[in-house]
């Protein structure tokens, strides 16, 4: 049905801005704009050994730019986005349905949606980690004065992850081993037995006790903590991402050897294979969810006592659901300027949008919404 949705979507976008907009040459504040496309889906979609050998691993030199995002990194460490961090909606989109496997329309959600937040839509460019002068500021005034990148806090970057710090108390950006053995040791105690041993495959019981305790710690720690509606789905996506993702699609297995090198090396593991089909945004909602059930979290945040008490509520009807709420948090996260933006620049932040929308949208949140945030990017 979503599916359905993208296209129908996709085809109105296209039509309506082929027959109202030329896609003539844009420039402004000496940017020149770059017409984003929705990538052709690969008609080879089953288990393939990832990398081959055109992609081997380097590790990244001082210039290059590295994030909070580990299967972001290892994409740009292998060379199937460009190796500087820097790269395109269509570069990441395709590099994640190469290498890992991802549903296109899912794919394809994730880098929109971040292009949105923290990228420069207008000339077609996002950093994985931070501020870089590869990505100018967006024209007109409409964003920050810099363009963050992934490692700008807040968007899906946020509190409680499983590997960096929360940005008010520690390093948000680069991995902490502290971190990720406190994550060992719940493996420890809930993990199934695999081929490295007893207790060293990750399921869905240590994930939840995971990410459980991420939860907790960081709230006790962190005066500021905030966990957003956004944040709120995108700690239980990607967490899910170890099980339906960075598991070798010959095993299924999400070993301890395979996750550490994915987390903590950043680079695919030795005889990996992605998965044997296209991982959906239901198939990590499946995961998502079996946590959403166990770990009684809602969007909110510490007040100055320290408690954590629930944000005000979006407007009807997007305070009917959880759903509803994490989809007008995202677009109310992302500079209002864009909605007001014309030719080349106007076809992308459509397109972002349609996508973004077709994704998340749903009754009784179903109407297509526009960025209408803060000029904060």
């Amino acid at each position: 049905m979503r599916s359905f949705h993208l296209l129908y979507v996709l085809l109105h976008v296209a039509c309506s801005t082929a027959a109202s907009t030329p896609t003539s040459t844009q420039v402004l504040d000496g940017q020149t704009a770059t017409l984003i496309t929705f990538p052709t889906q690969p008609t080879d979609t089953g288990l393939k050994q990832i990398p081959d050998a055109a992609h081997p691993f380097i590790a990244p030199g001082p210039n290059d730019q590295r994030g909070p995002c580990p299967g972001m990194n290892t994409l740009a460490n292998h060379g199937y986005i460009p190796r500087n961090g820097i790269a395109t909606f269509e570069e990441i989109t395709l590099a994640m349905v190469e290498a890992y496997n991802l549903e296109i329309n899912f794919g394809a959600f994730l880098v929109a949606a971040n292009m949105l937040l923290r990228g420069n839509p207008f000339v077609n460019k996002i950093s994985i980690g931070g501020v870089s002068p590869l990505v100018p500021p967006l024209p007109g005034n409409i964003g920050s004065n810099v363009t963050g990148g992934l490692a700008k806090h807040g968007g899906f970057e946020g509190d409680g992850s499983i590997t960096r710090a929360d940005v008010h108390i520690g390093d948000n950006r680069n991995f902490q081993d502290l971190l990720y053995d406190l994550d060992l040791l719940y493996l420890g105690q809930f993990g199934d037995n695999g081929p490295d041993g007893n207790n060293t495959v990750f399921n869905v019981p240590t994930i939840i006790a995971i990410k459980r305790h991420n939860i907790q710690m960081n709230q006790a720690a962190d005066p500021e903590f905030h966990f957003t509606p956004t944040r709120v789905a995108a700690s239980f996506t990607e967490i899910s991402f170890l099980l339906d993702v960075f598991a070798n699609g010959t095993t299924k297995q999400a070993s301890i050897s395979t996750i550490g090198s994915f987390l903590r090396n950043q680079s695919f593991p030795q005889n990996w294979h992605r998965a044997a089909a296209p991982v959906t945004g239901e198939i990590l909602g499946q995961t998502s969810s079996q946590l959403d059930a166990a770990i009684p979290i809602f969007a909110g945040h510490n007040d100055a006592q320290g408690n954590f008490v629930p944000d005000t509520p979006p407007p009807a009807p997007f305070d009917a659901n959880p759903g509803c709420g994490f989809y007008y948090d995202l677009f109310a996260n992302m500079p209002g300027g864009l909605a007001n933006t014309t030719g080349i620049f106007k076809q992308n932040v459509d397109l972002l949008s349609s996508i973004v929308s077709a994704a998340v949208s749903g009754p009784p949140c179903d109407q297509p919404l526009l960025p209408f945030g803060p000029p904060d990017n």
